[in-house]
């Protein structure tokens, strides 16, 4: 038996109108009306790093900064931010995120971009990295802007993922010239889309304190990988499922019951899993094998129990 610990990372609940066609996911749906919601961390990282063992102090995850320690690459007076390549669609009046996500990178491609980043931004206060097949831009001192993750940006206008803040404007015109110098150098992904822009992120204040025991890791995460303890828990799970990745692989979303929901069902009521945790929409849902006797709990479309 083992306790089980599970975010999903990209699935909330659509804008008000706009979950006709949607399937309904009725495994799901049960499971969610009958657990019990016992916390809202908005950020599903800063919830797997607590599972973790690790300490954060403060609201925001310095992944960006996590990561480039992890690699021996020293962190102090500068601000880091992963560069996230995108591939932009330009409708008839704004531009989008692309539907499927943001572009993954093969880590030759990867290297070969920041290679050249080097070469043709020759600036004292920058700074690039290629670490696990991710992109780090180092800026040299403070820089106050607060970004988003862009994977839960898939699909949505390019102006909802700007940064904000007192530096924002010297971050963006930054990212102009990304756009700029990216044209022309058809840089690709794995899945073959074109990159047309880099997205800066996970530069948040908090410090990571990594734990001295954390659960099993079963995602490649390579943040949550970066934050692992050297020990581990036999007793206890961390997996991180994504709906990008899941569609990637030639799956349907609908096909997430079978995947995904189903096995971790079956788990728990044979007793394999004594207890879970599942992480969705900045709610923590305790999920029990009693809780399948709670049959006064009427099941309702996911995306209004995301809400």
């Amino acid at each position: 038996m083992y306790r089980f610990h599970v975010a999903i990372a990209d699935l909330l609940p659509p804008a008000s109108g706009e979950h006709e066609g949607l399937p309904r996911l009725p495994v799901f749906e049960r499971l969610l009306a009958a657990a019990d919601v016992v916390e809202h961390v908005p950020d599903w990282r800063r919830w797997a790093l607590s599972r973790l063992g690790c300490k954060v102090e403060g609201e925001v995850p310095a992944l960006a900064a996590l990561l480039a320690d992890s690699a021996g690459i020293a962190v102090t007076g500068s601000r880091w931010f992963v560069l996230t390549p995108l591939h932009l669609v330009a409708g008839m009046t704004t531009v989008h995120h692309h539907a499927a996500g943001p572009v993954v990178l093969d880590h030759a491609v990867a290297e070969q971009l920041v290679a050249g980043l080097k070469v043709d931004f020759k600036d004292a206060d920058l700074a690039f990295h290629h670490v696990r097949g991710i992109v780090l831009l180092g800026v040299c001192g403070e820089l106050a802007v607060r970004t988003q993750d862009p994977s839960l940006l898939a699909g949505r206008a390019l102006s909802q993922g700007l940064a904000e803040g007192e530096d924002a404007r010297r971050l963006a015109r930054l990212c102009g010239e990304f756009e700029l110098w990216l044209h022309g150098r058809n840089l690709r992904g794995r899945d073959g889309r074109a990159v047309h822009a880099l997205h800066p992120w996970a530069n948040g204040d908090a410090a990571i304190e990594r734990a001295a025991c954390s659960p099993q890791l079963l995602s490649d995460d390579p943040f949550l990988r970066a934050a692992c303890a050297g020990q581990t828990d036999p007793t206890s799970v961390l997996d991180v499922w994504s709906v990008a990745d899941l569609l990637a692989t030639g799956v349907a979303f609908a096909d997430a019951e079978t995947r995904w929901v189903q096995p971790l069902v079956a788990r728990l009521q044979d007793g394999e899993i004594a207890s879970a945790q599942l992480h969705v929409a900045g709610r923590t849902y305790a999920l029990r094998r009693s809780q399948r006797w709670r049959v006064w709990r009427r099941p309702r479309p996911w995306w209004e129990l995301l809400s």
